[in-house]
């Protein structure tokens, strides 16, 4: 983009610039400057053109500090907000990933299991068994029993552990 060459009056002062932006744009901004000395000085009339010259370029960096100090608080607001939808993202993925893993576990189970019940009805089959009395249904599995025993080994662990009423 070429240079602007612009002439701009600003309180009877003429300033000559050279700028990137438009000519439009420049006059714009010189019109703001213009307008904040013209409202400084028409609010105070004991203060010189200079003056008000030097308090509209001191409200000017005010202004362009506050809205700098904004952006980059609202820059950091969205590198938070990014690094949590990455996080985010990332678990949904893993939980994904962990879904299809209990998925093909489930499937295997469940083909284990047709497997082994097609495999002890076949050796029922072979091997016959006396009806049960009063017709109720077969079962089918392995089954163990609790001995009375291993209760209570396992009641005088768990009450090792256990507070006595006068310990503290």
């Amino acid at each position: 983009m070429s240079k602007n060459k612009i002439k701009l009056v600003i309180c009877g002062c003429e300033c000559a610039l050279c700028s990137d932006d438009s000519e439009n744009y420049i006059r714009s901004i010189g019109d703001e400057v213009q307008k904040g000395i013209d409202d400084m000085m028409e609010h105070n009339e004991r203060v010189s053109v200079t003056m008000a010259a030097i308090i509209s370029a001191l409200n000017y960096c005010d202004a362009s500090r506050k809205a700098s100090a904004s952006a980059d608080n609202l820059r950091t607001q969205i590198k938070n907000y990014l690094e949590d939808s990455s996080h985010a993202r990332m678990d949904a993925e893993e939980s994904r990933r962990e879904l299809e893993r209990v998925k093909r576990e489930n499937q295997t189970l469940r083909a284990r299991l047709a497997a082994s019940g097609e495999t002890a009805e076949a050796a029922a089959d072979d091997q016959p068994s006396p009806a049960p009395a009063g017709g109720a249904p077969r079962q089918t599995g392995e089954f163990s029993r609790v001995d009375s025993g291993a209760e209570a080994d396992q009641e005088s662990f768990i009450s090792f552990f256990e507070k006595k009423n006068g310990e503290e």
